[in-house]
Formats: structure tokens, sequence, C-alpha cells
């Protein structure tokens, strides 16, 4: 179980950050729409079930998600919350919206990426515009591995080194936020930037999670908390593959995917669990693992979300699962009873 009354440090910074987020980026219209009304359900959903940490991007519908998170902020100024977005991506007007495979009907913006000083300091003041606040508390680079930068890798992460992240200490150290670190979907540039300086914090997606554990197996989230910095970890259902979509990494599922769930599937049926309980408290487990964020599109979804961290799971659910080799045999979980 995840105590969502409960509290952690967020690395070695004077901030606290509860045991579960609300991703955004599905009010961002992510592979379908959501009504206006409906995004601030979900945001007043999280917010009833104690869940007090929001992160959001510019990416997200090219606007649209910190926009309709803004407005829902302005409704009770005064409630303490944590509240992450992300620079790396300078939003554009367009005449009109671009189409795009993940978001449907977005903002009318083009995003384009500007890592330079110059572009993050106009991203975080464009985003602060949208969501109607003075000051943000975490600001992570976003996308700089790559998957997203096939070409010209070594050169981004160079310039993020010399000028990118040194931007990022400077506004921390004037009190423009309180923290920072890097918004990633791959371990590996993780690994990279640590390795020359540090950062506060690591928001990573989908690479803990019960189809891929590779930032478990590569070490890298042992090597995070031997640094004292934090995980956050996105992702958890794999673009949501893992609580019934048909996404994976944020593509249509192929075959082996939906073969591996399968297989999952009937170990839970077997102990009476659900899947994305499983999946949240997997990930959750792990102590270098500070807090897990999950995206909702209503109410529901949030309900449906607080309901699988409270969720008991066998100690033999666990077990099945290492016996099939579906999880590392070291990887770390929390048996039935004692969190």
């Amino acid at each position: 179980m995840i105590d969502l009354t409960s509290s952690r440090p967020l690395g070695s910074t004077a901030l606290t950050i509860g045991p579960l987020g609300l991703g955004v980026a599905p009010l961002g219209n992510l592979y379908a729409e959501v009504s206006d009304a409906q995004a601030q359900d979900t945001l007043s959903a999280a917010e009833r079930a104690n869940i007090r940490w929001f992160d959001v991007a510019p990416y997200y519908g090219f606007g649209l998600a910190e926009a309709r998170l803004g407005r829902f902020l302005q409704g009770a100024k005064h409630t303490p919350r944590l509240i992450s977005t992300k620079v790396g991506r300078v939003l554009q007007p367009s005449v009109t919206p671009p189409e795009h495979e993940q978001f449907v009907a977005p903002a009318a913006n083009q995003p384009v990426f500007d890592y330079s000083p110059a572009g993050i300091e106009r991203a975080y003041a464009d985003s602060l515009q949208r969501l109607a606040v003075d000051r943000v508390q975490l600001l992570l680079l976003h996308d700089v591995d790559r998957l997203t930068h096939p070409q010209g890798h070594r050169a981004l992460v160079d310039g993020l080194l010399q000028d990118g992240l040194p931007a990022l200490r400077r506004l921390k150290a004037e009190g423009a936020i309180d923290a920072f670190g890097l918004g990633i979907n791959e371990w590996d540039v993780g690994y990279e930037i640590l390795a020359s300086t540090n950062v506060d914090c690591v928001l990573l997606a989908g690479r803990y999670t019960l189809l891929d554990s590779t930032a478990f197996t590569s070490g890298f989230l042992d090597a995070c908390a031997r640094r004292g910095v934090a995980v956050l970890a996105g992702g958890v259902f794999n673009s949501g593959f893992l609580a019934g979509g048909t996404h994976y990494g944020y593509r249509p599922a192929d075959a082996a995917k939906r073969l591996a769930r399968e297989a999952l599937l009937e170990i839970c049926r077997k102990h009476g669990a659900e899947l994305p309980a499983v999946a949240l408290q997997f990930t959750a487990a792990h102590p270098a693992i500070t807090s897990v964020v999950v995206g909702a599109r209503s109410a529901q979804e949030v309900e449906a979300m607080v309901q699988w961290s409270r969720t008991d799971i066998p100690a033999q659910l666990w077990s099945d699962l290492r016996h099939a080799q579906l999880i590392p045999a070291e990887a770390p979980t929390v048996d039935r009873g004692d969190h």
C-alpha cells in the first residue's frame, strides 16, 4: 500500500513531495479530447485524494495542459501544492493547431526545441503565464535523451552541461525555483549527466515498470540513491498499456508486448489482483523512487489510481512473478502488511 498522507524529501533540497502525483499530460488531449469541465473535475478529484504534486509541461497539448492547470490553481490559491513543469521547448504561436500523433486538437502553438539559457528563461516565463503563478517549485529539462534527439546528441549534452544546467542552477540560486532536474524517457542520458554534474532529481518515464526494468538492472536507480538524487517515476503503466490501454511507449503496442501483458494478467487473476495496482506498487516499492506520477483524464481515473495505491498485494504474487521471470529476482517489493 502507498500512504498518500506521507511526504518525503526531494533529494537534498528543502522540498518534500508526496508519494503519488498527478500527471497532467492527458489533460492536454493526449490521444483523445478532454473537455475543460472534465479537466477541472480531474484536477479537483486529485486534490480531494490528498494528491498535492501536479506535473505538467508546455509540450502537453502545446500549452493546453498548462493553461487548464492554471485555471484550476486560481480556484484555491492558498492550497499548498508542488508544481513541476519543464523547459527545453519554446511554444511559438501558430495560425492553426498543428496535427500531431499524440495530442488531439492541441492549442494553436508550434513547439520548437531550445535548450539555451535564453530559451530556458523564455519557456519558464511563458509557463508561469499559462499557469497563472509567480513561480513553480520544480523545473525539469525535458526530453534530452537520444530517443528524442538521435542526431547530434553528444553536442546537445555538451551544451546542457556548459549552459543549460547552469541556467537552471542560477534560477534556483535566485529563488525562482526550489529544485531542478531532468525529465527523460531513457536512463542512459541520466548516467551521462550525473557523471559530470549533479541535479536534484530525475523524472524518468517508463523505465522502471513491470514491462521495462532497465533502470534497475542497469544500476541507474542505485546510482541515483548513492548520489542523493531523487528519482520520480513516470509512465508506470507504459503509456497506459498496463492499465488496459492500446499504446506502449506512446505508440500502438506490438504483439510481443500484448503477450507479455497477458502473462502478467494471468498471475494477477490467479491472486485476484488488478494489474494496474500491481504495476503501480511495483514501481513505488523501490527505495530509490521518491514519488510516482500517474496521468489521468477523468475523476474516475483518479479514483481508480488512488484505489490501486491502497490495494494489498499478496507476497505470493510477487514470488510468482519472480518465478516466471517477469520481474528481476532482486527487484524490491512491498508484501502485504509491510507498508
